[in-house]
């Protein structure tokens, strides 16, 4: 054989060797798919706003217009659909009838779409007496409802949309936050952030923190994702691309000077952002890994069996209780009472409340979701528990039903009563959580992330 042939054979063994090299790191990739819809009222249209008790009177206008964001994931076969709404809350009831939806829309299981609420205490509410016929906010949760599973089904069905991606990631500190409960309390000032790069560009990123969106408080009656989308709108002047929210472990985190007004919204937004600006991202190695975890957890009341006398006796109790959140406190668990007696008539009434928990693990980062209001030492214990691992923590996901008070508020007891003592007359549970439910809680969520980490193997 001539050395010429010989070169000429190299050449393309080595060709096809690395035409193979490239089509297996090819098949390592993922895929994405982004898109978002708004969410607003329309012109003139105003309506009830979530959040604050102390809020009277409709809405007057729009500081920043609320979209649903919906990212889907792929690896070829399998896919699943993160929702995030700026919204504050959707019923347990509302959330999966939702899902379904989509999934009857998209043919994705409903398993595999997770729906967060960055929860903003100034976008309308989608439950109460004015979803009713003839309420205010009729017309609006209809249209919302349509446009998130509408949104939602074209991202999931428009496969010729989907782009391979590189992601990204990044930990930062903020100081917008602070412990909502207790003056020097437990605080998480950690920000994270991934970004979803097509083409080298960010297509879509993601900020995580805790802290409430409630820099505009009761006096407030203008529509608005509060700080989140403030920060979103500076960021994407610089990094490009769109950008969403999800809120962490807030239930007791909320912005450090309390609620305020639009301008203070402003502030904390850009604070926030400035926090991110300069953050150095870690590419994170394509490995083509694509996993969902789903499990539950069965929190526990004060008493192991609810029965109607304990309903009646805890009801009397709290009546006269020199500790009240509202003005309307007495009628308001006398309506508990009789709501949840009326569910004594319909069946059994469960003794636990059942806590769903679901993690995707895109590339080897966690992303977790968790019903629900954690308080943020759930969060900081986690990723303790955790070290080597990014795990991006994610409340308000698939309906909100319950504050969940850290193991410290059940001790120290002041300054968190509504949280620990009344907060299931709002949530309409059938009885308070018991000071054992920190302990279940904290083992389900390492369980769910000891379980995705094992599956990696």
């Amino acid at each position: 054989m001539s050395i010429k042939r010989l070169i000429n054979i190299t050449k393309i063994v080595s060709a096809a060797f690395l035409l193979l090299t490239l089509m297996s790191f090819d098949r390592n990739r993922l895929l994405m798919n982004y898109k978002a819809a708004d969410i607003s009222t329309s012109d003139g249209e105003a309506v009830v706003l979530a959040g604050f008790a102390a809020r009277k009177g409709l809405s007057t206008g729009v500081h920043q217009h609320l979209l649903t964001h919906c990212l889907v994931i792929s690896d070829g076969s399998q896919k699943v659909c993160i929702i995030s709404n700026d919204l504050m809350e959707i019923s347990p009831a509302l959330s999966d009838s939702i899902r379904t939806l989509i999934a009857d829309a998209s043919g994705l299981p409903k398993e595999r779409i997770l729906m967060h609420n960055i929860h903003t205490h100034s976008a309308p509410r989608l439950g109460g007496s004015s979803v009713l016929t003839g309420g205010t906010n009729r017309a609006y949760k209809s249209r919302t409802v349509s446009a998130i599973v509408a949104n939602a089904a074209d991202v999931i069905k428009n496969d010729k949309a989907f782009r391979k991606f590189d992601l990204e990631i990044a930990k930062a500190k903020t100081s917008i936050n602070a412990n909502r409960c207790e003056k020097g309390g437990p605080a998480d000032h950690d920000v994270y952030a991934a970004r979803f790069l097509v083409k080298g560009k960010p297509a879509v990123s993601v900020i995580n923190l805790a802290c409430h969106p409630v820099c505009m408080g009761p006096k407030s009656h203008l529509l608005s994702s509060d700080y989140s989308g403030v920060a979103i709108g500076s960021l994407i002047e610089s990094w490009g691309g769109a950008m969403f929210q999800l809120t962490g472990a807030a239930g007791n985190m909320d912005p450090a000077r309390g609620p305020k007004e639009k301008d203070y919204a402003e502030e904390c937004g850009k604070s926030l952002a400035d926090s991110l600006s300069g953050v150095k991202f870690r590419k994170v190695r394509n490995t083509g890994r694509l996993s969902v975890v789903n499990d539950s957890v069965d929190l526990p009341y004060l008493v192991d069996t609810v029965t109607r006398e304990d309903v009646i006796r805890h009801a009397d109790s709290l009546v006269n209780t020199t500790s009240q959140v509202s003005a309307t406190f007495k009628d308001d668990v006398r309506g508990w009472e009789k709501e949840i007696l009326s569910r004594f008539d319909k069946g059994p009434v469960p003794s636990k409340l059942r806590y769903h928990l679901h993690t995707v693990d895109i590339d080897g980062v966690i992303f977790l979701f968790s019903d629900g209001e954690p308080f943020c030492e759930y969060q900081m214990d986690l990723r303790k528990a955790f070290p080597d691992r990014t795990i991006f923590f994610a409340g308000y996901t698939n309906g909100q039903n319950s504050y969940l008070p850290s193991e410290r508020a059940y001790q120290r007891r002041k300054g968190y009563e509504y949280e620990v003592e009344q907060m299931h007359i709002y949530v309409k549970a059938p009885y308070p959580l018991s000071p054992n439910m920190p302990e279940t809680y904290s083992a389900g969520l390492k369980s769910i992330i000891a379980t995705t980490i094992d599956s990696e193997q």
